[in-house]
């Protein structure tokens, strides 16, 4: 059993030195989606030729058996002397969840939120997981089966230095000549590009989603903000409707010139007409933590809600909707009063298909669109 001081991670600093005529790819937040990070690398054409830099959050919220797949995935990726892979908070899984004082927030892992690498690993295990089960041991079972996986998290830089110009790092730094002793408040900071001040060098993070930081439209695409020396990449995959994952690139630290990619893994439609629609002059992107509604009306399989602090109207999927058991208040998830004018011929990601509406996604940004225009089933 693995003490309790060792749970604390100390920071672990690297400084790279690398070829200025080399290109460079940042991903960030896979969340166990193994297929679509592949995808992505092999539309990059990704090679013994370029640095790839993941920036935590591999694995977590991922579909059954993905979120212990993308993790080996990695690990064997990591054995290239070209790739380096950083600790998330996500990541920490291990650190956080597994001790023994941690009993209440394991079972509320494995057994109410679900989706994580501790139900991967009970399913390969064939262990059965429940409220009343013996936590100790299936701690002591994964300690003692999967010794490489503590060993590759405890091995994760936390904050990587590119050539004394870039800083990589899962949440971010307010200060990187003030590095914390300890990782955990560097790869958990909500709010980070909303909330620091414009940094001493450029630095790139992830963990989160930049569709939190729109208020108005719905967007998941990297938020390039060089003024502030902040690139934000956190595409919200397996977190927000909608959500994707960001491929970040340059094509060298000469040029520092950046370009992107992204994927999901939604399925793609073709619109079949041209769609034009007069949104409202206010739009307004419901985010987590703002976000309690009213409902006023129902339309087949959507809601006509009213979003309290704008007082906004906007029709969202029943299923994006919800109600708090502990103060019976009613809240939506990623809800938006955006239409999406399109062209015919564009392929679009659905999100949700319903009826009358579907929730779509094109280039990176999300909205409704009446279910006629997609291609009939």
């Amino acid at each position: 059993m693995r003490e309790l001081t060792e749970l604390k991670k100390k920071t672990k600093i690297l400084k790279l030195n690398l070829p200025t005529d080399k290109r460079l790819i940042f991903v960030s937040d896979i969340h166990g989606d193994l297929e679509t990070f592949k995808k992505g690398l092999e539309e990059l054409k990704f090679s013994s030729d370029d640095y790839l830099f993941i920036i935590g959050d591999i694995h977590e919220k991922g579909d059954e058996t993905y979120n212990l797949k993308t993790l080996r995935y990695v690990i064997e990726l990591s054995k290239l002397p070209n790739v380096y892979p950083m600790a998330g908070n996500c990541d920490e899984v291990f650190r956080f969840i597994l001790p023994d004082d941690a009993k209440e927030k394991f079972l509320y892992y494995t057994n109410i939120k679900k989706h994580s690498i501790l139900n991967d690993i009970a399913i390969e295990q064939n262990y059965p997981l429940s409220m009343d089960m013996d936590v100790k041991d299936f701690v002591n079972m994964v300690q003692e089966k999967y010794p490489e996986f503590y060993e590759f998290m405890d091995s994760l830089a936390d904050v990587i230095f590119i050539n004394d110009s870039i800083v990589l790092v899962h949440g971010g730094i307010d200060d990187i000549n003030e590095i914390p002793d300890y990782s955990i408040s560097m790869l958990k900071y909500d709010k980070f590009y909303e909330l620091s001040k414009p940094q001493e060098k450029l630095m790139i993070v992830g963990h989160y989603p930049t569709r939190n930081y729109r208020g108005d439209i719905s967007c998941v695409n990297p938020i390039f903000d060089f003024k502030k020396k902040i690139i934000s990449i956190d595409g919200g995959n397996h977190i927000v409707k909608g959500g994707q994952i960001n491929f970040v690139y340059i094509d060298s630290l000469d040029s520092m010139k950046f370009s992107y990619i992204y994927l999901d893994h939604y399925p793609k439609e073709t619109i079949k007409e041209d769609v034009d629609y007069d949104n409202p002059s206010v739009l307004v992107n419901l985010t987590f933590g703002d976000n309690e509604v009213e409902i006023i009306d129902q339309d087949l399989d959507f809601y006509l809600i009213r979003h309290l602090k704008t007082n906004t109207t906007m029709w969202v999927h029943t299923s994006f909707v919800y109600q708090d058991q502990k103060n019976n208040k009613i809240y939506a998830f990623d809800a938006s009063n955006n239409f999406l004018s399109v062209r015919k011929g564009d392929i679009v990601s659905v999100v949700k298909k319903a009826n009358p509406y579907s929730v779509i996604k094109r280039n990176g940004y999300i909205g409704l669109i009446d279910t006629k225009h997609l291609d009939e089933d």
